[in-house]
């Protein structure tokens, strides 16, 4: 199982927003988004990621490691995600659906970090507001 290398992570920057879905790139190529932006715990998110270099092969989308020794993650768990059937998004997409946390804090910007299986190395970010 792909697992988002902790030196990527700690390594991506948050270059952007657009609405309506919080958008950001750690990498000139790559873009990962979180759709709605705003949600509150329990919620379902939509996780896109563009740009892969071989989106046949799909790719990942993690939370953080929560700590206190376990391996919970927030604001999400770990998402597959799997190329666009459905034609809602530009070609080549990946797409995950991943429920908020209940743990996750009220009233924070929270990140989620996305990789390619094709590039493991590349890793991006994207941000979701958890609703107060």
């Amino acid at each position: 199982m792909l697992r988002i290398p902790t030196v990527a992570v700690a390594g991506c920057v948050v270059l952007g927003l657009s609405a309506p879905a919080a958008m950001a790139t750690g990498d000139a190529d790559l873009i990962a988004a979180v759709n709605p932006e705003t949600a509150k715990p329990g919620e379902t998110v939509i996780l896109t990621l563009r740009n892969c270099e071989d989106p046949s092969g799909g790719g990942l989308a993690e939370g953080a490691l929560i700590g206190g020794e376990t391996t919970a993650r927030s604001p999400i768990g770990i998402t597959p995600l799997e190329l666009d059937a459905t034609g809602e998004y530009p070609p080549g997409t990946l797409v995950g659906i991943a429920t908020i946390t209940e743990d996750a804090k009220r009233g924070t910007t929270e990140r989620i970090y996305f990789a390619c299986y094709s590039n493991q190395k590349k890793v991006v970010e994207a941000t979701v507001t958890i609703a107060p």
